[in-house]
């Protein structure tokens, strides 16, 4: 092989109507070789055709059959019983006597030349909304944690929505979709779904059998919901770049908090700004100037949200608890041995007696991680006082981020004993008024019941409030300093 330079002297030579024998002494190069590419019959960056080998025609049955097993076994390959390389080797080694490693490779050559081909997608205003679920890794109470997050865009605007949710069960993949409507004002005429087992009882793509509560859903919002077949991306369109998108713009950098309600604010601030401020590459219009066209098109909400949640009974034991889901949530003292009712939330937990709320609770992201209220308590320390410096509900139990840090800072060894006298105190004291004399107590850095006693004291005119004194001093009459007087004088006498 010769390379350019050479091969354009060569044409020359011929050019110029100079012998092969003369160009072949001049170039220094044998005769043959100028014969080759006299007459540009060759150039130099051919290739040499070589025979095909046994090894390649091998390669070839090999790949044929490689094919023919995956368009026999595709329509019975799903979820994790898909087929892959290693299920091919499986199917082929005995017939062929080749390694795993080269039938992966096989199937990588074929995949990379067949790529799957898809038509691009175009939706109107307020014609599709795109569904999918995901998993973040967010930070609560300072451990990074992988959460579900419900996702969900609007492919016409590209205007996006998601929710951390404790799990993936039906009542929150509804709540997500509650929040989502809410979150852009309306409906659109269909939905795009995978074949999510939330929403589907059975079957996928057009045979899905959907679920009873899913099914009340979609009329209550009249929209459509359709099923993608198994792993046809192209379907959907927009949906499956979401949760990458949703990963990047709402949860980078990881999204820190104390609970999964303070992690959702910051994740739809997110996905706020990226509604207010970007534009996708290739659209002429951006986002915002999009989403407000197509806000205009979507489907009124109907008067009525629809409430979907879990509802359970549980007995309050004798330590004022029940439990859901391995964590006990406390209730005042009346309720000991009554059977209520719970309904689950997302983010809260409501208990109900005979048609009446009994008390809200903050469903901890934690498993386990008991809510006691010191309030519900109160009665039960009154009257046993020895157990105020032991008591769990004063240790650990829920409370405002003021008395939190009373109860951090408060070096004495009764501070148990003062928080339930901070508290009582809440009986009488406006609740406003109690919780400033508390921050003026840590402020101090050793906060005291006492500090929290003066400070009260001194607002008390201007708040309109009395407290009671703690001390008691008893008047006692002065009569018988007289008598120890005339004692004296007669002694003098």
């Amino acid at each position: 092989m010769i390379d350019t330079e050479l091969y354009a002297s060569i044409r020359k030579c011929r050019q110029n109507g100079m012998s092969i024998r003369k160009a072949a002494k001049l170039l220094d190069i044998s005769r043959n070789t100028v014969k080759r590419y006299w007459n540009g019959a060759h150039t130099p960056d051919e290739r040499k055709a070589y025979p095909v080998s046994v090894e390649s025609e091998q390669k070839q049955v090999i790949m044929e059959a490689i094919k023919e097993y995956f368009e026999k076994n595709s329509a019975l390959s799903m979820g994790k019983q898909t087929i892959n390389a290693k299920t091919a080797w499986v199917a082929l080694r005995d017939r062929f006597h080749v390694g795993e490693s080269t039938i992966r490779r096989y199937v990588q050559e074929l995949k990379e030349k067949n790529p799957e081909a898809f038509i691009p997608l175009d939706f109107e205003p307020a014609e599709v909304t795109q569904v999918d679920w995901c998993e973040c890794k967010v930070c609560i109470q300072g451990h990074l944690w992988n959460v579900p997050v419900f996702c969900a865009v609007l492919p016409y605007s590209y205007a996006i929505f998601a929710m951390v949710l404790p799990d993936m069960k039906t009542p929150n993949f509804i709540e997500g979709h509650i929040k989502a409507f809410e979150f852009w004002g309306g409906t659109t005429d269909r939905i795009f779904y995978d074949n999510l087992k939330t929403a589907v009882l059975s079957g996928y793509g057009k045979g899905a059998v959907k679920q009873e509560r899913f099914r009340i859903l979609e009329a209550h919002y009249a929209f459509e919901a359709v099923f993608m077949n198994v792993e046809s991306g192209n379907e959907k369109g927009a949906v499956e770049n979401l949760c990458g998108l949703i990963r990047q713009i709402a949860f980078t950098p990881i999204p820190k908090g104390d609970s999964l309600v303070e992690i959702q604010d910051q994740v739809l601030r997110r996905c706020l700004d990226y509604i207010k401020f970007h534009k996708i590459k290739g659209r002429k219009r951006p986002v915002a100037e999009m989403f407000e066209e197509e806000r205009r098109c979507l489907h009124p909400l109907p008067l009525k949200p629809f409430n979907d949640y879990e509802v359970a009974e549980a007995l309050v034991g004798t330590d004022l608890t029940f439990r859901y889901d391995t964590t006990k949530y406390s209730l005042p003292l009346e309720y000991v041995g009554r059977t209520v009712t719970i309904r689950v939330f997302p983010y809260r937990l409501e208990a109900w007696y005979k048609g009446k709320l009994v008390y809200t609770h903050a469903r901890p992201f934690i498993k386990g991680e008991n809510q006691f209220i010191p309030d519900h308590y109160l009665p039960l320390l009154e009257v046993r006082p020895r157990a105020l410096n032991n008591a769990a509900p004063l240790k650990y139990g829920i409370l405002p981020p003021e008395l939190d840090i009373f109860r951090k800072t408060c070096a004495d060894k009764n501070k148990y004993e003062q928080l339930a006298k901070i508290l009582m105190l809440g009986r009488t004291i406006e609740t406003g008024l109690l919780l400033r004399a508390v921050d003026y107590a840590n402020k101090t850095g050793v906060p005291t019941f006492q500090q929290v006693c003066l400070y009260i004291e001194l607002h008390k005119g201007s708040a309109g409030v009395m407290v009671n004194d703690t001390v008691t001093v008893d008047k006692q009459g002065l009569e018988q300093y007289d008598v120890l007087l005339n004692m004296e004088d007669k002694k003098n006498e």
